[in-house]
């Protein structure tokens, strides 16, 4: 089964710059260029500075506690014994700050440079419908049997209409009762699993900024225990998973 996991760019980083890429730096593609190779230890005449290089591994960048326990669940399952036939990948439905510059959504092993861009008026999080084609992110999840959603809830509204073209893709989303509504779970491969703060008060380490995370790390944990059957089982019932977590409170 080839699983895919969708999470958010978030503010902490690992990477800290006084001057990191803002929103200006985005209005022109040279200016962005320059910025990027800047950022990327490069000077203006093309040398490279490894103490000037504040690039990193878009798996590793962001260091906020919901991140950390996406990395744990992820580095607990690959390194079992089933893993092979069975594959997680971490993306991020976003092709900006790339440091080689390329079209495609960023992969955890991708490198990017740290940013701090505002928001656009009226929008809290990044606008990926702003940064990444929505065909790009479609055409990656049709590659994948499961899709876990563990992205914030304005970036689930800016790709709304990706998750309700897809027919056969299963697509599971950790979700706040409160954003229930932003999902059409009324679809057969839609499926909303409501991570709130009702379940976070129930999950030892848990709180309203890292819930998707533990979640999805207490699942991984329960297929490095019990077999990696379990992903298949989520997939046919989505709600067993938080049966699953709370069993290991």
């Amino acid at each position: 089964m080839k699983i895919l996991v969708l999470a958010s760019y978030t503010g902490a980083q690992k990477s800290k710059h006084d001057n990191p890429l803002g929103r200006e730096d985005l209005s022109q593609p040279e200016r962005l260029d320059r910025r990027i190779r800047e950022l990327s230890g490069y000077s203006a005449e093309g040398g490279y500075h490894k103490s000037r290089d504040y690039s990193a591994r878009a798996g590793e960048m962001f260091t906020g506690q919901f991140h950390e326990q996406v990395r744990e669940g992820l580095r607990q399952v690959r390194k079992h014994e089933e893993y092979g036939e069975t594959t997680l990948h971490l993306y991020f439905p976003s092709n900006f700050y790339r440091v080689d510059r390329k079209a495609d959504l960023v992969n955890e092993d991708d490198r990017i440079v740290p940013f701090d861009v505002k928001p656009l008026r009226g929008r809290k999080g990044v606008n990926y419908g702003e940064t990444a084609p929505l065909e790009r992110v479609e055409a990656l999840m049709e590659n994948y049997d499961l899709v876990f959603s563990l992205l914030r809830e304005d970036d689930v509204r800016a790709l709304k209409r990706v998750f309700e073209r897809l027919s056969a893709v299963t697509q599971i989303f950790f979700i706040a009762p409160t954003y229930r509504h932003v999902v059409n779970d009324a679809l057969s491969n839609v499926h909303v699993v409501c991570t709130g703060t009702d379940l976070a008060r129930q999950l030892d380490g848990a709180n309203n900024y890292n819930l998707r995370g533990v979640v999805f790390r207490k699942l991984c944990e329960a297929a490095c225990r019990e077999g990696f059957h379990v992903f298949e089982e989520v997939r046919q019932n989505p709600q067993l998973i938080l049966d699953i977590v709370l069993e290991q409170r």
